[in-house]
């Protein structure tokens, strides 16, 4: 396809002679096929560059009128926090939810956060940090009990195509997903948008994306989302996680953060008390396995709200690392990569301790 794209079929999808139409058809397939994944209308799905301009978008235009609250976790993804935080600087009335100790996010206190005056509500579907699955239908019910005209909106990212769901008679009024979380190529995001819902264009120029998002699309990367979606099989993955889960969890000194009976199965936060994360983690490079000391999007923070919310221990949030699963993985990847761990785990402590 790349090839294609590039070197023969890069017209303008927006312009009105023959190869352009044709490239046209492709992208509204690519929109098609993300709508019957999120049982939802294409008329409802935005092409953007990525979650985190849909993120953006969605606080930005869920609380357009200035007033009132926005409610948020404490384990929103950055894309999501850091809007909020910036309203909250001048001078909007933002509440934090915190989360259990499972981090999963503690439903009685969103309800009571929740009010007649509350303008925007963000629930992230599935953690970016743990893995950690929210039920988002049933949260979304609950806001919408205590005020129908909040906006509700899910970051899906890390759950779409992993977690099972249906956008079609929930609550929800935005979600934001992402092509290269599941093999896509990078650019390439979308934010579904509930028919009726009334939102600002993000970009005005050319009128692309029903008038709310113009600019020439980002074609290879929109199709890619279509084969991304076509191709993805992790029916293997959770065989992947509860290996790891299951050794991890006999490994003294380890802790899984987060519960696994909630999780999405693709992503495991886990803290090694008597250890630096960084330290580990560069160690593990060098045999092969590569880990994160919490997500992308958080690396240059030491701190890891998500982890601090759920209270969990010091000792093992500076010896926390992520590690996180895909399709393309292997069973026999996986057995090695945990055989490293707990090695280098031993030899690390070993030379701490002298």
């Amino acid at each position: 396809m790349s090839n294609r794209i590039l070197e023969r079929d890069f017209y303008n999808p927006s312009a009105l002679y023959y190869c352009a139409v044709e490239l046209r058809k492709e992208l509204d397939a690519s929109r098609a096929c993300i709508a019957d994944k999120l049982d939802c209308k294409p008329s409802e799905v935005v092409f953007t560059s990525g979650a985190t301009e849909s993120n953006n978008w969605a606080v930005a235009c869920g609380f357009k009128n200035k007033r009132g609250n926005i409610v948020v976790s404490e384990g929103e993804h950055p894309s999501v926090y850091e809007p909020v935080m910036l309203l909250k600087g001048k001078g909007i009335d933002v509440r934090t939810v915190p989360l259990l100790s499972d981090g999963r996010v503690d439903e009685e206190r969103l309800a009571c956060c929740v009010d007649c005056e509350t303008a925007f509500v963000s629930v992230i579907h599935a953690s970016n940090e743990t893995g950690v699955v929210n039920d988002v239908m049933r949260l979304s019910r609950i806001v919408k009990e205590k005020n129908p005209r909040a906006v509700f909106h899910s970051d899906g990212v890390q759950a779409f195509c992993k977690v099972p769901f249906r956008l079609s008679g929930s609550c929800v009024d935005l979600y934001s997903i992402s092509a290269h979380k599941i093999g896509g190529l990078k650019g390439a995001g979308a934010l579904y948008i509930r028919n009726g819902f009334n939102i600002s264009p993000l970009v005005s120029g050319g009128g692309q994306e029903r008038n709310l998002r113009s600019g020439t699309e980002n074609v290879m990367s929109i199709l890619s989302f279509k084969s991304a979606i076509e191709d993805f099989d992790g029916s293997h993955v959770c065989d992947l996680y509860d290996y790891a889960v299951a050794y991890l969890s006999k490994l003294v000194g380890v802790k899984i953060n987060g519960c696994a009976d909630h999780s999405s199965g693709y992503i495991v936060s886990v803290g090694v008390s008597g250890v630096k994360s960084e330290i580990l983690q560069h160690i593990l490079s060098d045999s092969g396995v590569l880990v994160g000391t919490g997500s992308a999007c958080s690396s240059k923070t030491k701190k890891n709200r998500t982890l601090e919310s759920m209270k969990t221990e010091k000792r093992f949030m500076e010896g926390n690392i992520r590690i996180s699963f895909s399709p393309s993985n292997t069973m026999e990847e996986i057995k090695r990569a945990m055989d490293v761990i707990s090695v280098s785990i031993e030899k690390l402590r070993s030379a701490i301790n002298g």
